[in-house]
């Protein structure tokens, strides 16, 4: 397996033209577009230029502050739904502690008139025994 690669002339002194030509893709993402498969029988560098690489750099260079840009954006959305859940969270929190406070005034006054009904019971029942 011969890795050598063709002289520098070859690769960067041909004309832009020829070597846009002969590159699989134009805007390709990886630094594979470099290297070929070992079934091909292409040369195992592709020619590219010096804009090429300019061009390529750059378009990556977009491509990270788009994807940090939206990475910022999602991390937004993301704290704004933490910040609304938590406020959720802390009103029912409230309102179910004002509620168990009204159930347990309603228990106590309950238990009062329960309380109130057994001692009129037992006096009449007293009451009763006695007439009897």
């Amino acid at each position: 397996m011969d890795r050598s690669s063709p002289p520098p002339e070859q690769i960067w002194g041909e004309p832009e033209s020829l070597v846009e030509e002969d590159s699989p893709s134009k805007n390709a993402g990886h630094m594979t577009d470099l290297c070929s498969d070992e079934t091909d029988n292409s040369p195992l560098l592709q020619p590219h230029t010096l804009k090429q690489f300019e061009q390529h750099l750059n378009d990556l260079k977009k491509e990270n502050f788009s994807l940090k840009l939206r990475i910022y954006f999602l991390e937004e959305r993301i704290q704004q739904k933490y910040e609304e859940s938590s406020e959720d969270v802390y009103r029912t929190n409230i309102e179910l502690k004002v509620e168990v406070e009204s159930l347990k005034k309603e228990l106590q006054e309950k238990q009062e008139h329960l309380d109130k009904a057994l001692k009129t019971t037992e006096s009449l029942t007293n009451h009763n025994e006695t007439e009897l």
